[in-house]
């Protein structure tokens, strides 16, 4: 069992949608970990998961996240772009069917 380790970090989202971002870290992360993400303008906090991690470049690595829960109004983004509708987000009842 790994020790459970809380690191805070400052960073820059470089892209973001309703179901997560692509954010700068410093912090080393792995694929599949679990993450708190904080708008530090509204201190909504979101938890989220660590889909891919890039290289490092100048002690930083473009890192991936995926929204446990997608939430289009979490990034702020104003106007928000059509399929960041709730109602166009995928849920199971919304979710195309097999035949």
């Amino acid at each position: 069992m790994r020790n459970k380790e809380t690191v805070t970090e400052e960073t820059d989202a470089l892209v973001v949608n309703a179901h997560g971002g692509l954010v700068l870290l410093a912090s080393a992360v792995m694929r599949d970990q679990f993450v708190t993400i904080v708008n530090v303008k509204t201190h909504e906090e979101l938890l989220a998961r660590v889909t891919g991690v890039g290289q490092r470049f100048m002690g930083k690595a473009q890192v991936g996240v995926e929204f446990i829960r997608p939430d289009p109004d979490f990034w702020g983004v104003f106007p928000q772009p059509k399929d960041w509708k709730s109602s166009s987000l995928a849920t199971p009842d919304a979710m195309p069917q097999k035949v």
